[in-house]
């Protein structure tokens, strides 16, 4: 009900909020999907409720999140321009897909952050409520935005450093954010 909610406010979905899994919702969450980077399978994913805002379940945090979940180049030239008579289209600039730091980076993150006193629990590479909360205590101490998110910036002031892709997911999202500026 709480997606249902969210795609009625987006005007992605038509009818009532009831918690069904009906067709109306699976074309509206595939709408979302596409207007925010994710590959479109209709499905609620651990990606997918991520971006609607959900609150996961402690089990649904254990779920990683799938690369699989993002769209690629290749999936839109593959697919055939569909368009849904409640979802509005735009010809500006498409928003890349999130920034997301592997598990290597979020060890060695987890490492500093223990010896900086600002992490009590481990180094497992998974980015769970107390490393969040490590790394909004780095980014304040630091003079970054406080996101909770082990973000470019913070990979970058932390001295850990990005991968080929990850660097052209952030050239990306700045081409994307100066197209929208104008």
């Amino acid at each position: 009900m709480e997606v249902q909610k969210i795609l009625v406010g987006k005007k992605l979905y038509s009818g009532q909020p009831s918690g069904k899994y009906d067709d109306g919702t699976r074309e509206g969450i595939k709408s979302f999907q596409k207007d925010n980077g994710l590959k479109e399978t209709g499905t609620l994913n651990r990606a997918t409720l991520e971006k609607f805002g959900v609150a996961l379940t402690d089990k649904q945090k254990l779920i990683p999140v799938s690369q699989n979940s993002f769209a690629s180049a290749d999936d839109s030239k593959a697919k055939t321009s569909k368009t849904s008579s409640s979802a509005s289209t735009t010809d500006g600039p498409k928003r890349p897909a999130p920034f997301r730091a592997g598990t290597d980076q979020i060890t060695a993150a987890q490492k500093m952050l223990r010896d900086g006193k600002m992490l009590t629990g481990g180094e497992d590479g998974k980015l769970d409520d107390a490393t969040r909360d490590g790394l909004g205590k780095y980014q304040e101490a630091n003079s970054l935005k406080v996101t909770k998110t082990l973000n470019a910036a913070t990979l970058q002031k932390m001295g850990i450093a990005l991968t080929d892709k990850q660097k052209e997911q952030v050239a990306a999202q700045a081409a994307y954010d100066a197209a929208k500026k104008n």
